[in-house]
């Protein structure tokens, strides 16, 4: 299952109240997940500039959203009732289909974007690092990288490089066909700030400068070949540079009002911000200091273009087809117990005559008989082992169950299939 909101839900005021704490969250989470009267296996906590989602192995969801829920209020300092409300919630399939269609861009502010699935990916890295990532999460995490992957091979949607940095860039028009920029101050250091510096290279950028709110600012110029700026020379630097790029996820309103107007009065021409944060740098009154020009998150929203309607209906018809198959493979597996279950039936059944056989026959006569016993044993399980997983495609896999149970006495509890690798991630 998955809970969680995007701009698509929330004003981005709200998604910002909501998602103030992801790297708390995902520890809270983490822990949450640790608890052994939880039924939750597994979580991943995708955060970026625009969504905050938990995505979760559960085996009880209704117990699960509440304990996730009371963990986010707690984060955040939220009422409990109106974090749950904040949340949409989708389970089994629908939560499938939703991570395929984010992780292929076509649920991003920026549809389209590249960035998204890169972000998807270290989040499930994160997971993986906290311990709280089971089998089933994996796997279905796994297969939306290369859903995501296809859908950018063959239809071209990310092709142009779109990104809400991009998109931004665009805006105050720096790069082909606008006045440009040679020198630009990034603020933070994350991995959103390595895209930026990246995309401004391939704007024509000459000269980067770096400031770190976390003191990281050193380190991120050696690997990119830009200037450490201090917090004492940050107002100077603004003064000189032609564009500031705010996108450090701490430290929301440090540009502020008196840092802006400094800056400003030194300059001979009007400071351009991108401010790309989803908790804003530049807030309240900073924003209406003579000079400054914020483009931000609404920014965006507001200027993107739709990307061609066929590319678009294309993606969606890989991502539906990518859930069918995946929905189709998570069958088969609910059936594995009752298959084994077979199988250790025939075999034991068959393991017992041999062992008569082995004490009233010669070794050689024994192991001839172990052998023709053996071809009999997987012809015989052959075909029900194929119509396992026929009648998982169709849905009738409860019939199969109770096939066993009629014609062997071999019982299958929920709890059995329930507690597969994969079966668990089929919460309804």
């Amino acid at each position: 299952m998955v809970l969680g909101a995007s701009h698509h839900d929330l004003e981005l005021t709200q998604l910002d109240r909501l998602a103030m704490h992801p790297t708390l969250l995902s520890r809270a989470v983490g822990e949450l997940a640790r608890q052994p009267d939880m039924p939750i296996d597994g979580a991943v906590v995708v955060s970026t500039c625009n969504r905050l989602e938990i995505y979760l192995d559960a085996a009880r969801f209704h117990d699960a959203i509440e304990g996730v829920a009371a963990q986010l209020a707690q984060v955040t300092g939220l009422d409990a009732v109106e974090v749950a409300a904040m949340l949409k919630v989708r389970v089994g399939a629908p939560a499938v289909a939703h991570l395929f269609t984010v992780a292929s861009g076509l649920d991003s502010m920026v549809v389209g974007e590249v960035e998204i699935a890169g972000q998807i990916a270290r989040a499930l890295r994160e997971a993986q690092a906290a311990g709280t990532v089971s089998p089933p999460i994996n796997q279905l995490f796994q297969t939306a990288a290369r859903v995501a992957k296809q859908v950018a091979t063959e239809t071209g949607l990310g092709a142009a490089g779109r990104s809400v940095a991009s998109v931004a860039l665009d805006i105050t028009g720096v790069g082909p066909g606008g006045p440009g920029a040679q020198t630009a101050l990034i603020i933070g250091t994350g991995a959103y700030a390595r895209v930026v510096a990246a995309e401004l290279r391939t704007r024509g950028v000459t000269q980067l400068l770096v400031h770190s709110p976390s003191g990281r600012a050193d380190t991120f110029a050696d690997r990119h070949a830009a200037t450490a700026v201090s917090a004492a020379d940050l107002v100077a630097t603004m003064a000189q540079v032609d564009l500031v790029v705010a996108c450090s996820g701490q430290s929301a309103g440090m540009l502020d009002e008196a840092m802006l107007a400094a800056a400003v009065a030194a300059r001979s021409r009007p400071l351009p911000i991108i401010d790309l944060a989803l908790h804003p740098h530049v807030a309240g009154p900073a924003r209406a200091v003579p000079g400054v020009r914020v483009v931000d998150l609404h920014s965006v929203q507001q200027q993107v273009d739709p990307a061609h309607l066929d590319a678009v209906v294309s993606a969606q018809d890989i991502v539906i087809a990518g859930v069918a198959a995946f929905e189709e493979r998570m069958a088969i597996r609910r059936l594995d117990p009752a298959v084994v279950a077979l199988r250790q039936h025939v075999t034991g059944t068959v393991e017992k005559e041999l062992d008569r056989l082995r004490a009233k026959y010669p070794a050689d006569v024994a192991a001839d008989v172990e052998r023709a016993l053996h071809r009999v044993t997987q012809a015989l399980l052959h075909t029900p082992t194929l119509r396992a997983q026929e009648l998982a495609r169709t849905g009738d896999g409860a019939g199969y169950v109770q096939a066993l149970h009629t014609l062997f006495g071999i019982d299958i509890t929920e709890s059995e299939t329930a507690a597969h690798p994969v079966a668990a991630l089929r919460t309804s």
